[in-house]
């Protein structure tokens, strides 16, 4: 298989489908979270990483996320309005 017949196969996924993706991941890490099991786990001696991480730091970096693609998206529709507005001047 060559890398182009990856390419081709790999999905188009658009901003929000990304978007409900992240968010359908964060909650259910929460969800995973707020189980007593998981708790349990996660409080053992025993329960180590490689970088000292928890569950929580996956929901934050998945909020981070979300927000950074928020940001482009709204710099992206207000830069879109100034272009809009500037092309009506010289019109």
């Amino acid at each position: 298989m060559s890398d182009q017949d990856t390419v081709q196969t790999q999905p188009s996924l658009t901003t929000t489908e990304i978007m409900t993706i992240i968010l359908g991941c964060e909650q259910t890490l929460r969800f995973v979270q707020a189980s007593p099991n998981y708790q349990q786990i996660e409080a053992s001696e025993r329960f180590s990483t490689s970088n000292d991480l928890r569950l929580g730091d996956a929901v934050q970096a998945l909020m981070e996320i979300h927000e950074a693609i928020l940001n482009i998206e709204f710099y992206s529709q207000v830069e879109g309005q100034a272009y809009a507005f500037n092309d009506s001047l010289t019109a």
